[in-house]
């Protein structure tokens, strides 16, 4: 029982290492998107901004606003992509790999556990069906020494009688 205490516990505290992992590299994740989302939104402005410029006869500033747009535009795909490509740490394979053994050791003893409990409830069962027979062997044993013991005992009695 003590051996699945502790499964227990490495299993606790593994699968809350990769839970607040799980949890920052999410936490990461939804930052850059929304920086992402924020500079694509500055850019979707500045697109916007650059078609209103080109209408106007003054092409220069629409010029000008489409390059800032374009490059807005391109910050929030690297962002995107960024975002996309963070991968759990190294760490998070080991308390993974330690989970599963605890998780393997707990199968372990709940079987066992299982095993000895069935074991119980079939000597119970016996028991309870016919009683003599569940507690002929624990009273055999003893008997058959006491005789023994019995019958060793007149005959070196008599003997040292029969010395005397």
């Amino acid at each position: 029982m003590e051996h699945f205490i502790r499964s227990l516990k490495v299993f606790w505290r593994s699968e809350k290492l990769l839970k607040q992992n799980e949890m920052r590299l999410v936490a990461q994740k939804i930052q850059c998107n929304a920086l992402a989302g924020l500079v694509a939104l500055f850019g979707l402005v500045m697109l916007s901004l650059s078609v209103f410029f080109a209408l106007v006869p003054h092409m220069g500033h629409a010029l000008a606003a489409l390059t800032i747009a374009a490059t807005d535009l391109v910050i929030a795909g690297a962002l995107v992509a960024y975002a996309n490509t963070l991968k759990p740490a190294p760490e998070a394979a080991m308390v993974r790999d330690m989970r599963d053994m605890a998780v393997s050791d707990m199968e372990y003893e709940l079987a066992k556990a299982e095993a000895e409990f069935n074991e119980l409830r079939n000597e119970a069962r016996r028991f309870v069906r016919n009683p003599i027979d569940a507690l002929l062997p624990a009273v055999i044993s003893p008997l058959v020494g006491s005789v023994a013991k019995g019958m060793l005992s007149p005959k070196k009695k008599s003997s040292k009688t029969a010395a005397h």
